[in-house]
């Protein structure tokens, strides 16, 4: 356990913190793998997780920092060209993982790296409740995309409602999980703070995820004819293949 690690403390006075000499820094992981469950979705979680640990022992924090920001830029693109809803965000995840990564090694701190990604998390929990009360909810307008709802189903006023509940349960969902991610980091040792949260994360995403496709799949079933939400993401499925990559 690292006790002396103080999150803020520590990266407020000298950008640093304290280091385990057994362990050596740590790098980042991506911890929610939200797409579908797969071999190959599998794979593309756990490898940077056994990645991370094996070049963070081997060759230390700017090292697996590089590869955590190839690992990411190239799933990003490989998914862009398979044809998922990336597109117009692309540009605005390209420069920020490639900024974190930047940051990561100009100030060669876990504390600013990590906190990197978890103040990352917490705002976009911010984001998705401010859109809710600016009355231009983000998941109104992008969950479509995702889910394959025709202009029928989003012009209902019960759809409206439904994503404003989900929006505001999904931030608080963020808000946990960070500060989670808080307490893990000042707690526990370097491979245990990216195993425990993998592992911890996972599933508590998947719960979140199944919970609010669930719940709104209850509340647009109040519309007329509407045929639920599994049938209409296997409609979309078939006839726009994400196996089919971009030119």
């Amino acid at each position: 356990m690292r006790g002396e690690r103080g999150f803020l403390s520590e990266a407020g006075q000298n950008g640093k913190v304290t280091q385990d000499k057994e362990l050596g820094p740590s790098s980042e992981v991506p911890h929610n793998p939200i797409t579908p469950t797969g071999d190959r979705n599998i794979w593309e979680a756990l490898f940077p997780l056994i990645a991370f640990i094996v070049v963070n022992r081997l060759f230390g924090l700017l090292w697996a920092i590089v590869v955590a920001t190839v690992w990411s830029l190239k799933i990003t693109f490989q998914r862009y060209r398979q044809g998922y809803p990336i597109g117009r965000f692309l540009p605005i995840v390209t420069i920020g993982i490639i900024a974190r990564g930047v940051v990561g090694i100009i100030t060669d701190s876990e504390a600013v790296y990590f906190g990197i990604g978890i103040g990352i998390k917490a705002s976009v929990g911010f984001a998705l409740i401010i859109s809710v009360f600016l009355k231009k909810n983000l998941l109104v307008k992008y969950a479509p995309l995702i889910l394959g709802l025709k202009k029928s189903i989003t012009s209902q006023e019960v759809y409206v409602k439904a994503m404003n509940h989900i929006s505001v349960f999904i931030a608080f969902a963020q808000f946990s999980s960070s500060a989670f991610d808080i307490w893990l980091f000042n707690n526990a040792s370097v491979d245990g703070y990216l195993i425990i949260r993998f592992f911890v994360n996972w599933p508590f995403t998947t719960l979140v995820i199944l919970g609010s496709f669930f719940y709104l799949n209850r509340r647009l079933s109040q519309i007329q004819d509407f045929p639920g939400l599994a049938t209409i993401m296997e409609e979309r499925l078939a006839k726009d293949d994400p196996g089919q990559e971009r030119k």
